[in-house]
């Protein structure tokens, strides 16, 4: 299976580019050839599908998680039967039959009790800023990782909305707005930012730029401090939502939230 796998990477690359698709699909099918062994790719069955998805679940994955693998998996051998048009190849992965049934899952966005908890336990300007970003202008971690200093553009009033350039997924490009608090809130940062020879505009302690984790792991710490339950994706759907119930069409939300 090792062989199919590589050529299914290959796949991925040109169609995905350098997306973080192609390295959840092959995370996920190397897990199930650990799992399955030396195994070609047509001698999988229904059966090891099924063993896998025990497994995974012993293991204590979440529904989600485990649905997620299962997706890839079925994804991967569509592909590699496609490669043998001649031959007959049926899926053994069924996703009706296989799927695990999801139970209620967090909503999407956070209330506006907790998010004022949440921003009324950070002290650190850098972070304030950060998951500012998210809640006010609707930017994916990765997004608030990678934007550069030169990316945002000074209002010409202190009253005024300010724009910032978001490289998104698939490398496109976005104009999102700050309102003039969360303007505010990443000038004092930037006023405070130490010198150094990288171009994000968020660093760790070392003067270096932040990674997605380190981002993941600040966010847990004010939430606990808080005692509410937020996740990075939360804090963006929050904007979302506060749109939506300004009555913005969704077509503008999607656009500034980067969907496609």
């Amino acid at each position: 299976m090792k062989t199919a796998k590589l050529e299914y990477a290959q796949y991925l690359y040109r169609r995905y580019g350098d997306r973080s698709t192609p390295k959840h699909y092959l995370n996920d099918l190397e897990l199930f050839i650990d799992f399955v062994g030396e195994k070609a790719a047509q001698a999988v069955t229904k059966q090891d599908i099924e063993r896998f998805i025990e497994d995974q679940r012993k293991r204590g994955l979440k529904a989600t998680s485990v649905n997620r693998r299962l997706a890839s998996l079925h994804h991967f051998f569509e592909y590699a039967a496609s490669e043998e048009p001649d031959a007959a190849w049926p899926n053994p992965v069924e996703w009706r039959r296989q799927r695990v049934k999801q139970g209620t899952s967090l909503r999407r966005d956070g209330s506006e009790q907790q998010i004022g908890q949440l921003f009324a336990a950070i002290d650190d300007p850098r972070d304030y800023a950060m998951f500012g970003l998210m809640v006010g202008a609707g930017l994916r971690v990765g997004e608030v990782v990678s934007v550069q200093c030169a990316d945002l553009e000074t209002p010409s009033s202190p009253d005024q909305a300010s724009r910032l350039h978001v490289i998104g997924k698939g490398r496109k490009e976005r104009v999102v707005w700050l309102t003039p608090h969360w303007y505010a809130a990443v000038a004092a940062w930037l006023a405070i930012r130490p010198t150094s020879s990288a171009t994000e505009l968020f660093l760790n302690q070392h003067d270096q730029p932040l990674s997605v984790a380190g981002v993941q792991y600040r966010l847990k710490a004010y939430t606990e401090r808080a005692k509410v339950k937020l996740s990075c994706h939360q804090l963006r759907h929050t904007f979302a939502r506060r749109l939506a119930e300004q009555s913005m069409p969704i077509e503008s939300i999607a656009r500034l939230m980067g969907h496609a």
